[in-house]
């Protein structure tokens, strides 16, 4: 048993698709070392190509299980069996809320002796499922694992729990003036011109519609301005209207989503986040290692300021939030961008190194090393 493999199920509770707790799974799973890491995967969707891929790599494979709501009892049981069919030893979950329950119960009943619970974010849909199950939910984990030391209070307040910080491939951002004057000139934006960027699913989280009554005001003092908006979803169409009835339409480019990230943060000036609420999003900690100035709402943790690029702003006002858009100080990007790769690698965010903690954290608890290693961001409440 020594020799071999942990073998970790995730289970996302969540659709894999381009949001942050796949992409944060995806960034951390694709450089487990498959001599030490057989990772398995739960989704409520079929994956694509690259996620199915990375988990392959490890000697894992994906399965299935449709969403756990429309049936959580029936949920609970396939996902047990699963447990206990491949001798699972971790079972760690992905989620934002005490229904995490279903995740942890599944695990006891097929006998994972280690039950991580990761929480990634400040708040929940669900708040009645997630009040009645709280109590049930504290006794079913062996580890609490959060992306922040926010979204850990949130869903374990005055317990302990282990901060895992949400990593990316720093390297990947770095800011690059070919690129950004190719990119540029592909998406038609004049030299002058200032291009603020937007990432993010098109849903209530995100506030979209709040940003575009917010670049209306920048658009009004700086005619040249043009705002990114990378993503889809179901606010999309009302988002577009809105841009019309707004008079904005030409100065708005809505790219869908993307997979040319990093050129896009060196082609932009600014990067606006005015969600109402976020566990730590990946998009700023990338936005930082371009050396981008960002204006990020004031309801997002201040712990994702790893740089002094970040400002932190009131949602309150369009106005406000316009005029910290106006006010972003363009900086000698080459200079920012290599310090905020030092500053964010320093900080921990860094996926490779990442990687690294969480197969000493499965081991550990798996016996596969004599001492349990202690993550250097631990959080004792």
């Amino acid at each position: 048993m020594v020799n071999e493999p942990v073998r970790v199920l995730m289970v996302l509770t969540v659709r894999f698709a381009k949001n942050g707790i796949a992409n944060s799974v995806l960034n951390t799973v694709s450089r487990l070392d498959p001599a030490r890491v057989r990772c398995d995967l739960v989704s409520p969707n079929e994956p694509d190509a690259e996620a199915k891929a990375a988990f392959e790599r490890t000697g894992g494979q994906v399965f299935v299980l449709g969403g756990r709501n429309r049936n959580p009892i029936a949920y609970l049981r396939r996902l047990a069996d699963i447990v206990r069919s491949w001798e699972i030893e971790v079972l760690h979950a992905h989620g934002n809320s005490a229904t995490l329950y279903t995740e942890m119960r599944a695990g006891i009943r097929g006998g994972a002796g280690a039950r991580f619970a990761h929480s990634h974010n400040t708040t929940c849909k669900m708040k009645l499922a997630d009040s009645l199950l709280r109590g049930a939910f504290y006794q079913s984990y062996t580890d609490a694992i959060a992306c922040s030391k926010a979204a850990g209070e949130w869903l374990f307040p005055n317990r302990p729990f282990t901060v895992l910080n949400n990593a990316v491939e720093t390297g990947r951002y770095r800011y690059s003036e070919a690129l950004r004057a190719e990119t540029r000139a592909a998406l038609g934006l004049p030299d002058e011109s200032f291009a603020v960027l937007h990432v993010g699913a098109f849903n209530a989280q995100k506030n979209q519609a709040f940003l575009l009554g917010a670049f209306a005001a920048v658009l009004a003092e700086r005619p040249n301005a043009r705002l990114l908006l990378v993503g889809d979803g179901d606010r999309r169409a009302s988002c577009e209207a809105l841009c019309r009835q707004l008079g904005i339409s030409n100065a708005v480019s809505f790219l869908g989503w993307r997979e040319d990230i990093p050129a896009l943060l060196s082609a932009a000036d600014a990067f606006a986040l005015p969600s109402l609420h976020e566990g730590l999003p990946l998009t700023i900690v990338e936005a930082q290692c371009a050396g981008l100035s960002c204006v990020v709402s004031d309801r997002v943790t201040s712990e994702t300021a790893l740089t002094e690029l970040v400002s932190f702003c009131p949602i309150e006002s369009e106005r406000a939030f316009a005029d910290a858009l106006l006010g972003t100080p363009q900086n000698e990007r080459k200079a920012a961008s290599d310090a905020g790769i030092a500053r964010v690698r320093d900080a921990g965010f860094d996926a490779q190194e990442n990687a690294i903690r969480l197969m000493e954290l499965y081991e550990s608890r798996t016996g596969r090393t004599e001492h349990e290693t202690v993550l250097k961001n631990e959080q004792s409440l």
